[in-house]
């Protein structure tokens, strides 16, 4: 074992300035370094691109998003029922519930009976309507849903005048025929 040994040996030493050449500690490291080192460049320039990749497409997406939005309002503004604006007709119908929620309120103070005009559940149906077109656009059937729910509220408070009215005439004729009898 010890002649394999001495083989070695002498091929190191007979080998030796072939072995310094090719590995010299001080270039050994800065070699080491470099290669560390441009590994960390490319890792570093690869998140960064990612990075800046994503960013782009999240950008894309939300100008793509505000774009359906505006075009969504758009429609929403725009929409007709019977070649009428539907702002035009909301607009009548809003008007004409209000008018009939103060002739509610009026004569229910003039008969003395307190009567509910809150439509609050109505209402919050309409507005989750209309959240719905802005969203899906203006389809016919949510258009008619909004209509009807309209339709609806003023249907309702028709029915409270009517109550009242009935009312008021009973009060006015009872009081008249207290009156005839006395």
């Amino acid at each position: 074992m010890k002649k394999e040994t001495d083989k070695l040996e002498q091929f190191i030493n007979s080998n030796q300035s072939e072995f310094d050449s090719e590995f010299k500690p001080e270039n050994g490291w800065r070699k080491l370094e470099t290669k560390i080192s441009t590994k960390n460049r490319n890792s570093q320039s690869i998140w960064m691109m990612a990075a800046s990749i994503a960013i782009l497409l999240s950008l894309a997406w939300m100008l793509y998003d505000r774009a359906q939005l505006t075009d969504k309002i758009y429609e929403l503004e725009n929409l007709s029922v019977n070649n009428k604006p539907y702002t035009e007709i909301e607009n009548f119908y809003q008007q004409d519930i209000y008018e009939k929620t103060v002739l509610v309120n009026q004569m229910s103070v003039k008969t003395n009976i307190k009567i509910d005009t809150d439509l609050k559940s109505l209402n919050k149906k309409y507005a989750d309507l209309k959240t719905k077109v802005k969203e899906q656009g203006g389809h016919p059937k949510l258009i008619n849903a909004m209509i009807q729910n309209l339709q609806t509220q003023i249907n309702i408070l028709e029915q409270q005048l009517r109550i009242l009215q009935d009312l008021q005439e009973f009060t006015h004729t009872k009081n008249q025929e207290n009156e005839i009898s006395i």
